[in-house]
């Protein structure tokens, strides 16, 4: 049986509510394009409760934008965890909660609330390189719908920084807009094909597929100083679209915990995949 397992990290957002440009989060980055002067409107937190404090998540048109040679144009708000949890070969077990606010527009548009990378450097990605803009390893979204909106995990990974596309291992599930959802996750990524391990759990259902293949990129993905593959993206919780003119969407989280060892029993996590399947 396994032992009771303290989170190595959870994932307070006391500091960051209180961060600016002078004084960010220890704990939490925030998107770099986004004006430090939109922080406040952005990244609000509920502290009233303190068995479950509330991160209110909003973006507006224009946030953050972006757009990679060949791609639609993006605006984004989210926020990273600074510290290196999640590596190349180790297992990482996570917890978070969330709730989409009404109105969730944008039918069928592309709407990462969660993602994981390893990144191709600038100068190897076009028009200055040979490689696309990189993709996630491991991302979730949230897609609007007519009925709500549509729960989608999505993986890559490829030794060609050209080869292969995402694939989905997990929906698409109704998500209610309004509701609380809980999200488990069992994270082992890894270069090496049927080595790496990954297991998503949403309100406690298992996804028909345990993943095993090639997490990230072999050949063109971020270096550490040592020269060896590592991801720089760490988890990451927000909205990340395509963009929406004249659409605000908003979030919220709660509950966000990281594990380095089995914790079946935390109740935190053992309370949403006790009824997998």
């Amino acid at each position: 049986m396994a032992q009771d397992t303290a989170p190595v990290i959870s994932g307070s957002f006391a500091d960051l509510c209180a961060a600016s440009s002078e004084q960010p989060s220890k704990l939490w980055k925030i998107s770099s394009r986004l004006d430090p002067a939109s922080w406040r409107s952005r990244i609000v937190c509920d502290l009233s409760s303190p068995s479950r404090p509330i991160l209110h998540i909003t973006v507006h048109p224009g946030d953050a934008p972006d757009q990679s040679v060949g791609d639609a144009p993006t605006e984004r708000v989210e926020i990273q965890i600074k510290k290196q949890i999640i590596k190349f070969d180790r297992p990482i077990w996570y917890h978070f909660a969330f709730r989409l606010e009404a109105p969730w527009q944008g039918i069928g548009n592309r709407t990462v609330i969660h993602q994981v990378k390893q990144n191709i450097p600038t100068e190897e990605t076009k028009p200055l390189g040979i490689c696309q803009s990189a993709n996630p390893l491991f991302k979730i979204e949230a897609i609007p719908s007519a009925t709500g909106a549509d729960f989608v995990a999505k993986v890559r990974g490829t030794t060609d920084c050209n080869a292969g596309r995402s694939k989905i291992i997990c929906g698409p599930w109704h998500l209610n807009v309004g509701d609380w959802n809980d999200v488990n996750v069992m994270l082992k990524p890894s270069l090496q094909e049927g080595e790496s391990a990954l297991q998503v759990y949403l309100n406690g259902r298992s996804c028909d597929i345990a993943y095993t293949g090639r997490l990230g990129y072999l050949d063109h993905g971020v270096r550490d100083e040592n020269g060896h593959p590592f991801i720089d993206t760490q988890p990451r919780f927000g909205i990340y679209r395509d963009a929406l003119p004249d659409v605000v969407q908003s979030i919220d989280f709660a509950d966000i915990q990281f594990w380095s060892a089995d914790p079946s029993g935390d109740p935190t996590w053992s309370k949403q995949t006790a009824s997998s399947k």
